[in-house]
C-alpha cells in the first residue's frame, strides 16, 4: 500500500515536469522560400516552355476541328443522311480526342512539375534540418499553409534568413546596387549609401 502511495506521489510530481519542458521551434513559410531558390525559377521557366509548346499543338488540334466542322456544316445540306452521321462521328471522335489530349497533357505537366520540384524540396528540408540541429531546435512550424494564428516570437525562431543563407539565397539585408551607388537595405526598408 505504501508503495502503491509513493509512486502515485512520485508520478505526480514528474508528470507537471515532463509537461514543463517546452522545445524549441522554428518558424518558416516553406513554399515562399522554395519560390525564393534560383533553381525554383529555372525549373517554373522550363514547366512553361513545355506548356507553350503543348499551347500550340492544342491550338493546333483546334484549329483543324474546326476547318472540318465548317466544312461539315457547309456540305451537310447536300450529303446523305449516312454520310452525315459518318462525319458527325468523325467530329465527335475528333472532339473527344482533343478533350483526351487535354487531360494527358495536364497530367504529364503535374507530373514534370514533380519531377523538377521534388529535388529542391528534398533540399530545403536539408537545409532546413542543418540550421536546426545547428540552433538546438526541435521541431519547425511551416507557416505558410496558414493555420498557425499566432507564434510567440520569444519560444519560435524565424529560421528563414538561416536557411536562405544556406541556400545561398539573397537575403532582405543584401546589397543592391543603384547606379554607381550601393545600397543596403535592411529588414526596415532604411537606407544606407555606400559610396
Amino acid at each position: 500500500m505504501i508503495k502503491k502511495l509513493f509512486l502515485t506521489v512520485l508520478v505526480l510530481a514528474v508528470f507537471p515536469l515532463l509537461y514543463a519542458q517546452e522545445g524549441k521551434f522554428g518558424f518558416i513559410d516553406f513554399n515562399g522560400t522554395l519560390r525564393q531558390m534560383p533553381e525554383y525559377i529555372e525549373a517554373e521557366q522550363n514547366l512553361r516552355n513545355i506548356q507553350s509548346d503543348y499551347h500550340e499543338e492544342i491550338e493546333r488540334s483546334k484549329r483543324e476541328f474546326e476547318r472540318q466542322y465548317i466544312e461539315f456544316m457547309l456540305e451537310q445540306d447536300h450529303l446523305s443522311a449516312s454520310i452525315v452521321a459518318k462525319r458527325q462521328k468523325e467530329l465527335q471522335l475528333l472532339m473527344d480526342n482533343n478533350a483526351q489530349f487535354r487531360d494527358d497533357i495536364q497530367m504529364e505537366l503535374e507530373a514534370r512539375r514533380v519531377e523538377l520540384l521534388s529535388p529542391l524540396k528534398e533540399k530545403l528540408l536539408k537545409a532546413i534540418s542543418d540550421v536546426c540541429t545547428g540552433q538546438g531546435l526541435d521541431y519547425v512550424v511551416d507557416t505558410g499553409k496558414g493555420t498557425y494564428l499566432f507564434i510567440n516570437p520569444e519560444k519560435g525562431v524565424d529560421i528563414s534568413e538561416s536557411v536562405y543563407k544556406l541556400l545561398g539565397i539573397e537575403t532582405k539585408e543584401e546589397q543592391l546596387v543603384e547606379g554607381e551607388n550601393q545600397v543596403l537595405i535592411n529588414k526596415d526598408n532604411d537606407k544606407t549609401q555606400d559610396k
